[in-house]
C-alpha cells in the first residue's frame, strides 16, 4: 500500500506535467516536490497505452480530470495514484532506505538475509552503502507494503550460535 494511503492523506492530485525524452514525465503533485516517472515499461506492457509509443503523442501529456490523472489524445489516461506509486518505486533504494526497512520490520541482519535470500555479508554491505539491486529494492518495498509477504518468507532465528550436532 502506498505510504500516502497509510498516512491518511488525500488522494494525490496532479498540478502540472511535462513530457520528456525516453517516455519520462515530470509531475508536480499538489503539496509535493516535482517527481520524475518513466513510463516505457508500462507502455510496453499495456495494449491500451500503445498509442503512447508515438513520441509525438506522448509529448501531448496534460493534466485531466481536475488533477486526478494525466491524459493524452485518444482518451488515454493514467491515474495520479498510479503515477505517484510508480515514481516512488523508481526512486533509488539507498542503504538508509534498507536500514529503515530492516528496522521497521524488526529483523536482525541474519533474518533480513534469510528473507531476501542473500548472505549475511551482503546485508552488511547494503547497510554500509553498497549498491542495492533493483530486485532487492522491489522485495523490500513489497514486504514493507504488505506484511503478509514478509511473514510468508520469515524464518525466526534464535540468538547465539547453533548447538553442535
Amino acid at each position: 500500500m502506498p505510504k500516502w494511503v497509510e498516512m491518511g492523506e488525500a488522494l494525490p492530485n496532479v498540478e502540472k506535467v511535462n513530457a520528456g525524452p525516453d517516455y519520462m514525465l515530470r509531475i508536480k503533485f499538489k503539496g509535493k516536490p516535482w517527481v520524475s516517472v518513466r513510463l516505457d515499461g508500462m507502455i510496453a506492457r499495456h495494449r491500451a497505452l500503445a498509442a503512447l509509443r508515438d513520441r509525438a503523442v506522448f509529448g501531448k501529456a496534460q493534466v485531466i480530470d481536475w488533477g486526478a490523472a494525466v491524459g493524452w489524445p485518444g482518451d488515454i489516461g493514467i491515474g495520479a495514484e498510479t503515477l505517484l506509486h510508480m515514481a516512488e518505486e523508481q526512486k533509488p533504494f539507498t542503504s538508509r532506505d534498507f536500514d529503515h526497512w530492516q528496522r521497521d520490520a524488526g529483523l536482525s541482519n541474519t533474518e533480513a538475509a534469510d528473507a531476501l535470500g542473500v548472505s549475511l555479508a551482503t546485508v552488511k554491505n547494503y547497510r554500509a552503502g553498497a549498491d542495492i539491486p533493483a530486485a532487492v529494492a522491489i522485495a523490500c518495498r513489497a514486504m514493507a507494503a504488505e506484511p503478509t509477504t514478509l511473514a510468508a518468507h520469515f524464518r525466526p532465528r534464535k540468538a547465539g550460535r547453533p548447538k553442535a550436532a
